[in-house]
């Protein structure tokens, strides 16, 4: 129980963004920095589908089913953390107010996880690649060299990028795309459906969310090309993890089904 209890803490706080999606001015109730509509939703579709994700997988009935995702709120708040605590040494007057429960939150988060870590270990071993391990490995290289150069070469990134970003805002980009990245080479280790069940949903979600909000703002976008390789980037994410998904929820359905 007490694992689910962790991960319905991080929960509650990434689905306080829900309503950013809608009003975009909310995303000040968790995120420090300012953020125009566009970014504003960019970032609530990162946390929200992250969060109804990790929200989901605290029901799941085996451990095995939730470790992914929990390295994932570890990974993501840890470097969160240290990403805004370098910001603040290094641009001082960046900020109007110092972000107290932005730093509380995740300071406490992988703490937490670590606990669960400790106590009950990784919760069995894996069995060599899975099936889906060559999907698993290019999303995981496309969000880790997104989330490689958004860190480290802000500037490039925002060249790149689709829409005017700050630099704040592609390195906080980088901390949810070096996670992506992360959770899905971890999953290409997984030899069964339930142990990546929940990232698969939370990339369909990302992938949905994403799509919405750029065809919202699609007259912010800067250039044509970026624009089609992220909108097909993007849809191509939704059909393969959002049919992947729905398949293996129907498959049982059928198979009970069948006389």
């Amino acid at each position: 129980m007490w694992v689910r209890a962790v991960l319905w803490l991080a929960a509650a706080q990434a689905l306080l963004l829900v309503l950013a999606l809608v009003h975009p001015a909310s995303v000040n109730l968790l995120v420090p920095w300012p953020a125009s509509p566009l970014n504003a939703r960019f970032i609530a579709s990162l946390y929200v589908s992250l969060g109804f994700g990790v929200l989901l997988c605290s029901f799941a009935r085996a451990f095995v089913e939730m470790r992914i995702v929990l390295v994932g709120i570890a990974f993501v708040t840890a470097l969160l953390w240290l990403l805004t605590v370098l910001r603040l040494v290094l641009h001082p007057g960046e900020l109007s107010r110092f972000p107290l429960f932005w730093l509380l939150f995740y300071t406490v988060d992988p703490i937490l996880v670590g606990l669960v870590f400790l106590r009950l270990g990784w919760g069995g071993s894996t069995r060599g690649p899975a099936p889906l391990a060559p999907l698993w490995l290019a999303q995981a290289a496309c969000f880790t060299a997104a989330g490689v150069v958004s860190l480290f070469f802000p500037d490039a990134a925002r060249s790149l990028w689709p829409w005017t970003a700050t630099e704040p805002q592609v390195q906080l980009y980088s901390a949810f795309f070096l996670t992506l990245g992360l959770t899905s080479l971890l999953a290409v280790r997984e030899p069964h459906w339930p142990g990546v069940r929940w990232v698969a949903l939370m990339m369909a979600l990302l992938a949905v969310l994403v799509i919405g909000v750029s065809l919202l703002h699609l007259a912010r976008f800067k250039d044509e090309a970026a624009t089609a390789a992220w909108l097909t980037f993007f849809s191509v994410e939704a059909v393969v993890f959002g049919g992947l998904f729905v398949g293996r929820m129907i498959r049982p359905l059928r198979a009970a089904a069948s006389p």
